[in-house]
């Protein structure tokens, strides 16, 4: 079973091999996530939210005030 930090390293990967493969022509903003569906494995769904967090993982938690 894959944890969370195995899809950030694998992310990260990713991003690094088409920044490598883009050169100067590469900008996070509009990097492709169909294609980085393909190499993560990361639905497209969950990229977008990464995506519009600027990549960053963010802890969501549902608080219940009795």
């Amino acid at each position: 079973m894959k944890n969370d930090n195995d899809h950030t390293v694998t992310l990260t990967q990713a991003l690094q091999d088409i920044k490598k493969e883009q050169g100067k022509g590469f900008n996070l903003e509009y990097v492709n996530l169909a294609e980085l569906e393909r190499r993560t494995g990361i639905s497209r769904a969950k990229l977008r939210r990464l995506k519009a967090n600027d990549f960053k993982e963010t802890l969501y938690a549902k608080i219940d005030v009795a």
